[in-house]
């Protein structure tokens, strides 16, 4: 027995020598958004993989020649360039470190120079552009560090004389004219050449529409208009640019157009695009899909280049301290194997997530599919449905490589239920299109024969009588009292008000034609909802609730008619309860006889 114990003991000792696996699970959930814009889980997008905190950072004192380890502060701002080295704007430190993207220090530049480095960027060939909010300049490096431009306030009087320059952040297209967000620079991005000339601003936000303002411009006089508060357009907060040279900015305390894909001429070309409205950074991958970091909520957005929303990950620390979890986001940037490195500025260190091989999935077909490849795209879209059969992009990408192989009805399949209207209809055309060149001939021919057909059984019926029972036949049967009452709905939609008074004063309804009329209501209310093609329905048949259909049709009705009755009792009126009840009902025959889009409201 003690052998026995000595054998586990010393059992349970090596298990606990043993290095213990990473778990695989992120402490956070990853969604996408269907097409009615509700969240859906899908797999973990992206794992957290390891934290690069800057103790490894070593300095030598100019005066002691000491060396000693200077860790990040108040990290403000990061940029991956070409060959895959991380620059963060150490702003507390007032410096810009280099790192590799495997965490190693390798250089620090402008330590000298700087004051509070709050945006870095870096263009091909391996200039260094820094935004420095402390000294109000932007500064220029050239490859080993050396200072070679800087550029204060422009002296235009374009620019404006009381304007601030709070620079911010900043980037450089290739010209190397640079883009400059100013703190509280409301006109746009400040455009200066390299050799400082002022170029005007691009993609200035817009004020939303307010009523309040409305009403004030339209009533107030001009002395009280301009005793109130200018309504101002928000600056943006941050900038980035792609490989095609399209600038994307970031505004806070906007959901409706917080992130914008700007052109040459400053257009807005993702315009509504959904974020959180707290975006504190955005990056563009060399596949053009674009990451925003959310400050507030800890979030992290990727989107494809038309921004399709592809995951949402990532949440903010309550003080687990674990990682995949941030206390203040303020930089996102993407390494060229795909990889996300987050700066926090409040834990002065930078997190790495790497992405899973479902999201690697999901890239490839969005790599295939954004180039146009959609047949290619295929096979990618189906393993994507085979980890998740709701991801709509997949359904689309499918779509789109059915209908280039000319399967129109599977790519109509696939659009709808990926809610895709839009290519919906294309493929729908594609449909039509075909049936008409197939058919068009007979359908034309088959026309003229019912007209011809008609117009013979005319005269025969004239001249000989033919086919008389069947149309005494049907005059016998439009004499019958019910039917008559339910065919005078015709006559009410061509002659109301005449038909209003031939409701009572002739006899033209009855409580038994209304009670058949009002159920016809509600099957032609049921008709519409499933019947009602794809491309104009905004409701998912799926979800309807036919307990909840009845109470919406008849509830409202049935409120009608009591409250019209209450209010004729109380003033004295001659309406009975079931002439109000006839007419109300009667009054809904245009909807029975053509059904339109008649419905409380959309769903959520």
């Amino acid at each position: 027995m003690a052998k026995f114990k000595s054998i586990l003991f010393i059992a349970l000792v090596m298990l606990l020598l043993l290095p213990s696996a990473a778990s695989a699970d992120a402490p956070y959930v990853t969604f996408t958004v269907n097409h009615e814009g509700e969240p859906i889980l899908t797999q973990s997008a992206y794992l957290p993989t390891g934290v690069v905190d800057g103790f490894n950072i070593i300095e030598k004192d100019a005066e002691t020649g000491e060396e000693s380890g200077v860790p990040l502060s108040r990290p403000e701002d990061i940029y991956i360039d070409s060959l895959d080295h991380v620059y963060v704007a150490d702003t507390g430190n007032g410096r810009i470190v280099v790192f590799d993207v495997w965490g190693n220090y390798l250089r620090t530049i402008g330590q000298e120079v700087l004051s509070k480095p709050t945006g870095v960027f870096v263009d091909d060939e391996g200039t260094v552009y820094v935004a420095d909010y402390g000294n109000e300049k932007v500064y220029m490096f050239g490859k080993d560090g050396a200072l070679l431009k800087e550029f204060g306030k422009p002296k235009s009087h374009l620019y404006g004389k009381n304007n601030p320059f709070k620079p911010t952040k900043v980037i450089a297209d290739k010209r190397k004219n640079l883009f400059i967000v100013g703190e509280g620079t409301i006109h746009g991005l400040i455009q200066i050449s390299q050799d400082g000339e002022f170029l005007g601003y691009f993609g200035g936000n817009k004020t939303g529409f307010s009523l309040k303002r409305l009403l004030q411009r339209t009533f107030y006089t001009q002395a009280q208009l301009d005793q109130l508060m200018k309504q101002l357009p928000p600056s943006a907060t941050n900038v980035a640019i792609d490989r095609d040279g399209l600038v994307y900015t970031s505004t806070v305390g906007t959901r409706t157009d917080s992130i914008k894909k700007l052109n040459v001429a400053g257009k807005n070309l993702l315009p509504g695009l959904w974020s959180y409205p707290d975006i504190a950074d955005i990056t563009v991958d060399a596949l053009g899909n674009i990451y925003a970091v959310d400050a507030f909520r800890g979030r992290i957005i990727e989107y494809d280049r038309d921004g399709n929303m592809l995951f949402v990950f990532g949440g903010t620390d309550q003080g687990s301290q674990r990682l995949g979890l941030f206390n203040s986001p303020s930089g996102i940037a993407a390494s060229s194997d795909g990889r996300l490195f987050v700066v926090d500025k409040q834990r002065n260190n930078i997190q790495i997530l790497k992405p899973t091989e479902f999201a690697e999935i999901v890239h490839e077909a969005i790599f295939y599919y954004m180039d146009g490849k959609y047949a290619q795209s295929e096979g990618p879209w189906l393993d994507v449905l085979r980890l998740n059969s709701m991801f709509d992009l997949a359904h689309t990408g499918l779509g789109m490589a059915a209908m280039k192989q000319g399967d129109y009805e599977l790519a109509l399949e696939e659009f709808s239920v990926a809610g895709n209207k839009e290519e919906y209809s294309n493929a729908y055309w594609e449909i039509r299109r075909v049936w008409l060149m197939e058919n068009a001939s007979f359908f034309i021919i088959g026309i003229v024969l019912l007209l011809a057909a008609i117009s013979v059984m005319k005269k025969l019926y004239r001249k000989y009588g033919f086919a008389r029972p069947v149309v005494d036949g049907w005059k016998r049967f439009k004499e019958i009292t019910l039917v008559k009452q339910l065919l005078h709905t015709f006559r009410l939609m061509r002659h109301p008000v005449d038909g209003y008074y031939e409701l009572e004063a002739e006899g033209k309804s009855s409580l038994l034609s209304a009670w058949i009329l009002l159920a016809l209501l509600f099957a032609v209310r049921l008709f519409e909802i499933y019947q009602t093609n794809f491309l104009f329905a905004d409701w998912d048949v799926k979800k309807v609730n036919l307990f909840t259909e009845f109470l919406k049709v008849y509830v409202p009705f049935f409120a009608w008619v009591i409250s019209n009755y209450l209010v004729s009792t109380i003033n004295d009126g001659e309406g009975k309860f079931k002439d109000i009840f006839k007419g109300s009902v009667y009054a809904l025959s245009p909807y029975i006889i053509l059904p339109g889009r008649w419905r409380s409201c959309p769903r959520d």
